[in-house]
This record gives structure tokens, C-alpha cells and sequence, in this order.
């Protein structure tokens, strides 16, 4: 599984769809966040956070440890 293509963005996730690409990951903001808030998403990724954060008893989440990936934060 890999990052969806940045030509596919807005049909997977909207024309409103804002994007962060780091370090292959897209970060998909459809929250409407702060500059601060996608500053400290940014910092995550290039921390190597984002893989701690997977879980170890979810199957998905080993798959995608370590492998670039969407990042989708949506609204609540």
C-alpha cells in the first residue's frame, strides 16, 4: 500500500483537499487545521512518531508501519 498519487487527491478526498507530502506520506488536513496544527502533524512524520502511533494488535496498522502512506485527519 503506498500514498495515493497527488494527481488522485481531490478525487479520493475532495477539490478541497489540503495536502502535506512528507517524506512520501501525504498528510490529508479535511479538518480545517491551524498552521500550527499542520506544523506539528509535519513534525510527527519527520520524527518518526506517525509509526509509533500504529497499532500492534491491528493487522492493517503492522502492514503499514514504516511504509508511506495517507494520513487522513478529518473532521469530528
Amino acid at each position: 500500500m503506498n500514498a495515493t498519487p497527488l494527481s488522485m487527491i481531490p478525487h479520493v478526498y475532495g477539490k478541497h483537499a489540503l495536502v502535506s507530502r512528507v517524506n512520501g506520506y501525504n498528510i490529508i488536513h479535511l479538518d480545517n487545521p491551524s498552521e500550527k496544527e499542520i506544523r506539528n502533524r509535519i513534525q510527527e512524520v519527520l520524527s518518526g512518531k506517525i509509526n509509533a502511533d500504529f497499532d500492534d494488535d491491528c493487522p492493517l496498522c503492522r502492514s503499514l508501519r514504516g511504509h508511506p502512506c495517507d494520513i487522513v485527519y478529518d473532521k469530528q
